[in-house]
């Protein structure tokens, strides 16, 4: 929870920066329009899930702070909506027990695009989805096994111009990177779940 309550504090910190900065005039191109640069943090949390003949049976979490830079572009397709796409880098602390073993997130590559719509000249509201991979390690006192997983990600969020070049977001995000049979081993139709969760909050220079 401490985790949780610190990962909104940061969110809310980005979105209320916007006093702070210096308020210059927007340039013909529109808030967000063109190539950008940029950082993020916030909360994470990977979930293992164990289902058997799709009822849940067990489940294993890993809270940590979530950190990383992305870079991306923008264009206009009208006067309010905003078309995008991204590309970002991101890395997770934490681990999780799963029955006896130790299980850590590494990092994790996104391609996605996003579509949004200017409430206001300098507030975007988007929604977001695409390509996830992410790096999952297990291992115990005598082995280590790494495994990078495919999947997708979807979401949303709050996107604020605070001038010429800068601008901040407040993004909730949730991943799905696919699932293993583990009939061998508990059962036919048992299998293992990986899902995620991230609230997050991002600085971008615009170009």
């Amino acid at each position: 929870m401490t985790k949780t309550l610190f990962a909104c504090a940061l969110a809310l910190a980005a979105v209320s920066a916007a006093p702070a900065l210096a308020q210059a005039p927007q340039n013909d191109r529109g808030a967000f329009q063109g190539p950008y640069v940029g950082i993020q943090g916030g909360w994470q949390q990977d979930r293992q899930t164990l289902d058997v003949n799709g009822v849940r049976q067990g489940s294993a979490s890993a809270d940590g702070f979530a950190y990383g830079g992305q870079i991306g572009y923008d264009t206009h397709l009208s006067p309010n909506f905003v078309l995008g796409g991204e590309f970002s880098v991101t890395g997770k602390t934490g681990r999780s027990d799963l029955d006896g073993f130790d299980l850590r997130q590494g990092r994790t590559f996104n391609a996605t695009g996003r579509l949004g719509y200017t409430v206001t000249p300098n507030s975007l509201l988007y929604a977001r989805g695409g390509y996830s991979n992410a790096r999952f390690t297990v291992s115990d006192a005598t082995t280590r096994v790494s495994d990078n997983r495919g999947g997708y990600t979807v979401g949303g969020g709050l996107e604020q111009s605070f001038g010429r070049n800068v601008s901040g977001r407040v993004e909730y995000a949730y991943s799905h990177f696919g699932r293993d049979d583990l009939s061998a081993l508990f059962g036919p139709g048992s299998q293992v779940n990986y899902n995620r969760h991230a609230v997050t909050a991002g600085l971008n220079y615009r170009f």
